[in-house]
């Protein structure tokens, strides 16, 4: 089953253009941190009471802080792409923002037949899960153009710098209607291609208002991931250490971006020489695209065996992975990789978060 990418809009800047435009350099990586630093762009949602703003913060309280913040802003990155795209077409957007749209929209993946483990590898990196870790070992290499969050916050300056001093912050959707927030353990969730609701008589202050709370509305989704990937104390188990993570990439479809969220841990290190080789390795991903609708699947690797159990919500996506079935085991075992794959219609069973872990602070 192929699907082809998302053509890019008309009168956009071409791929050498903008590579041209943010070669990389020291200034670049200095503003990608004081952007980072400034935080939304309408400045906090909250301002702290006098216990919290005088209180040491730990770093697990630091996260916690962090995290009940972006859970009340966060939403999913397709309508944001699917405006952005919309935005594109023509509309005269400021030069600066077009510029830094254009380089969100070059984030997207496309999905084939031969999608491979170096696209995952590409996927992770690329997704803003490693900013920082990656500004830190790298501060003479921009991320800008290579990375979903540079990416985004680039994007986030462009469109403040357009919008009057006094904008306020649009109500957005109600919370049911976006994607859960993430969390450390939590289900994976996928978020099928979003529909842009831009029309041709919207002007264009109108437009990168929008943008810029769907660009914040993103970043602040991209964090709370970050914070889902940190360790915990929980993550010692018998196994041994559990190095975690969780991200999500746009990947493109005719019908537009849709979101595939990824968890990859890493169980024990071993104690053989090479230490990976002990390792059990865990991947769950979701994504939700035509025609096989929402599909979650979990793979486990350990000692050289990989177990592969598939979940489709309907009953018609079930059935077209179980006729790929013969032809993904005849795959992995020319790879040299025995496997165990199995098709199950409905959802996998999640286990309940933690009490007090998400509050609906809305009402």
């Amino acid at each position: 089953m192929a699907i082809s990418p998302i053509r890019g809009p008309t009168g956009a800047p071409s791929a050498a253009q903008i590579t041209g435009a943010i070669r990389s350099n020291v200034g670049e990586v200095a503003r990608i941190q004081e952007i980072e630093r400034a935080g939304p762009i309408y400045g906090p949602r909250r301002a702290p009471s006098a216990d919290q703003a005088n209180a040491p913060k730990t770093p697990a309280s630091a996260a916690a802080m962090a995290a009940q913040d972006a859970a009340a802003r966060q939403d999913g990155m397709g309508p944001l792409i699917a405006d952005l795209r919309q935005a594109l077409g023509g509309r005269p957007l400021p030069p600066a923002a077009r510029a830094a749209a254009a380089q969100v929209m070059m984030q997207l993946s496309p999905m084939g037949p031969d999608v491979s483990a170096r696209d995952v590898e590409k996927a992770l990196t690329g997704s803003g899960l490693l900013l920082e870790a990656k500004l830190a070992a790298e501060p003479q290499t921009s991320p800008v153009g290579v990375d979903l969050k540079a990416s985004l916050l680039i994007l986030r300056q462009a469109l403040a710098a357009g919008l009057p001093k006094d904008s306020v912050r649009t109500p957005g959707k109600p919370t049911a209607q976006r994607p859960p927030p993430p969390y450390r353990g939590g289900p994976t969730t996928a978020q099928r291609p979003a529909a842009s609701n831009l029309g041709s008589d919207v002007e264009i202050p109108a437009v990168m208002r929008q943008l810029a709370d769907e660009t914040d509305a993103a970043l602040a989704r991209t964090e709370l991931l970050q914070i889902a990937s940190m360790p915990s104390p929980h993550d010692l188990v018998e196994a041994g250490e559990v190095t975690r993570w969780v991200f999500e990439a746009p990947v493109a479809t005719p019908q537009g971006a849709a979101m595939t969220q990824f968890e990859i841990r890493r169980e024990g290190k071993g104690d053989s020489p090479d230490r990976e080789q002990g390792a059990t390795w865990r991947t769950r991903f979701a994504l939700d695209i035509a025609p096989l609708g929402p599909v979650e699947a979990h793979l486990t690797l350990a000692h050289g065996h990989l177990g592969v159990a598939l979940w489709a919500q309907t009953m018609e996506g079930a059935e077209r992975l179980r006729s790929h079935v013969a032809i993904l085991n005849a795959r992995l075992a020319a790879a040299r990789l025995p496997a165990d794959v199995s098709v199950f219609h409905g959802t996998p069973a999640a286990p309940p978060p933690a009490a007090g872990r998400l509050v609906d602070q809305t009402l």
